[in-house]
């Protein structure tokens, strides 16, 4: 039996593994090769009358040289003339996009002008993880089936597994986790929700209540009967499936859902009863099956939700850019995050303010018009 348990557990490791990792990739922007850089361009004045020119060739000096920041495409070639000489001549290039930047100082003397700038370079690109330090994470009332010709002791199994699953999700370190099993997803509110004041349940016992940037997750949790009959014997298998659906605390589902199945033979009906008692599995290798799935489910839920995409709704407030994401969800100063405006294709952003539901978001060039960013989608770049 023993040799029968490890054949299983090393096909149930095959089968589980790649599912693992799968989960590890999600669409996000990725800033893998941005960088936040700071240069300087200098450009000669030829008289006093080209002064415009010449601060134009300094901020085209300093341009050039902040996308070679981001590295070069160096190409060399030979050329001959009518003389017969040979020319070798090498072109660089930047190799990344130069996608922001704001002038932070202007200098001029007698002889020459000077522009210091601060930019972002690098390839925005749609890429693996967006790497979040950490993720607050509600598990609702789980959605349990099971199938009525399976074993009656394996009732409470379901059951089981949502505890299991609820302890290991509250293991991982990237998630703040809380166990709200049971409550239906359905009766969860938000802060700002206008009925609050108003519903009975809110005002006694209270309601689950979702914040911004906070996750939600809702199971169902299946155990499917199967069997296979062949000759004089008839093989009887469990199949437990395990499906988690992500949404923010809106009710938006953020993520695609995440799936897991496990196959286990229960035993086989044999002609002999000796020989049908034998191969009947034990009930401690089905509930470690169960112990098993939850940690693989668990495991693919962190792994989604820490490389899922940060973003949120800019909103003008005051004068200035506001995200309803802050602290909690581990930006800080000078976190860099990229809009999509009206203008430009992309608008570089960096928190100037954090607190710990909100941030307050500055353009990296002060001269753009915030008004145009109102209602942009602004995605936080990747944590180191």
């Amino acid at each position: 039996m023993s040799f029968i348990l490890s054949i299983l557990w090393t096909i149930l490791a095959a089968i589980s593994m790649p599912q693992l990792a799968l989960s590890q990739t999600s669409n996000g922007m990725s800033n893998e090769g941005l960088r936040l850089v700071t240069v300087t361009g200098r450009a000669a004045i030829i008289h006093e009358d080209a002064l415009a020119e010449a601060r134009d060739m300094a901020l085209e000096d300093a341009l050039y040289y902040a996308a070679l920041k981001g590295g070069a495409k160096i190409d060399g070639f030979s050329a001959v003339d009518a003389q017969t000489n040979l020319n070798d001549m090498i072109v660089v290039r930047p190799a990344s996009q130069l996608l922001d930047y704001s002038i932070k100082n202007e200098m001029q003397d007698d002889t020459h002008y000077t522009v210091t700038i601060e930019a972002v370079v690098g390839d925005m690109v749609e890429s693996g993880c967006q790497n979040r330090p950490v993720s607050h994470v509600t598990l609702f009332r789980p959605a349990i089936q099971i199938a009525g010709d399976l074993p009656h002791w394996m009732s409470q199994l379901p059951t089981s597994l949502s505890q299991m699953l609820a302890i290991r999700l509250s293991e991982q370190p990237s998630l703040r986790f809380r166990d709200a099993r049971k409550v239906q997803l359905a009766a969860a509110t938000t802060p700002d929700n206008p009925l609050n004041q108003y519903d009975y349940t809110q005002l006694t016992s209270g309601r689950v209540v979702m914040r911004a940037g906070d996750f939600a997750v809702h199971t169902k949790i299946s155990f499917k009967s199967e069997s296979k009959s062949k000759l004089f014997s008839k093989t009887e298998y469990t199949i437990i499936e395990i499906e988690s659906t992500v949404s923010d605390g809106n009710g938006k589902v953020m993520a695609n859902q995440i799936k897991d199945e496990f196959k286990l033979q229960l035993g086989k009906n044999m002609p002999l009863r000796s020989l049908t008692v034998f191969s009947q599995e034990t009930r401690e290798a089905v509930k470690a099956l169960v112990v098993m799935a939850a940690d693989v489910h668990a495991e693919k839920i962190a792994e989604k939700l820490t490389c899922m995409p940060m973003t949120a709704q800019l909103n003008i407030a005051d004068g200035r850019l506001l995200a309803k994401l802050g602290r909690r969800q581990g930006l800080s100063l000078n976190h860099l995050a990229v809009a999509e405006g009206q203008q430009t294709p992309w608008t570089i952003l960096r928190v100037a303010e954090a607190r710990d539901d909100s941030v307050v978001l500055t353009p990296l060039d002060l001269n753009r018009n915030i008004g145009d960013l109102a209602g942009a989608k602004v995605t936080f770049l990747e944590f180191n």
